[in-house]
């Protein structure tokens, strides 16, 4: 519930923004805010100045600080491509089999420590919305996490 939200004692969008745009200067396309575990997290979506690709930051909204960096690529990005060990349809039928439910969206990433990632989009029989990411390169479910709102646009599938 939204509401609840308001009463957590969350350091505000535009601090971690910030501090996401000091770790990938550009411009901010998007925001989620999600749970990771019991962590408020808020993610943007930022297009490169430097290389006009576009980086998901992860920062921790308790704590203001930048937790995670991936960039999106395309499914025949070398790196990807190198790494990746399962097919994106077996990576999707994982997903699903963890959170049922439909794929709005779908990404392919690659994490600034080269680890390979299928991320989804996956809104369930009850209308949540939940970020499903299977490595790339095993298989297993990374995170699962409701999403609580997103402000700006995403690619639908």
């Amino acid at each position: 519930d939204l509401d609840d939200i308001r009463g957590w004692n969350l350091v505000p969008m535009e601090a971690c923004l910030d501090a996401a745009l000091d770790t990938i200067p550009g411009n901010p396309r998007k925001l989620e805010m999600k749970m990771e575990g019991d962590d408020p997290t808020y993610e943007f979506d930022i297009e490169a100045t430097a290389d006009g690709q576009t980086y998901n930051v992860e920062c921790n909204a308790e704590e203001g600080l930048v937790t995670e960096v991936e960039r999106e690529v395309e499914a025949n990005d070398p790196v990807f491509k190198k790494y990746a060990k399962i097919s994106e349809a077996e990576a999707r039928e994982i997903a699903l089999d963890f959170i049922p439910g439909d794929v709005v969206s779908m990404e392919y990433e690659v994490g600034m420590e080269g680890n390979v990632t299928f991320e989804y989009d996956i809104l369930n029989v009850h209308g949540r919305e939940y970020k499903v990411d299977v490595n790339a390169s095993t298989g297993e479910i990374e995170e699962a996490n409701l999403e609580l709102y997103e402000i700006g646009a995403e690619k639908e599938m």
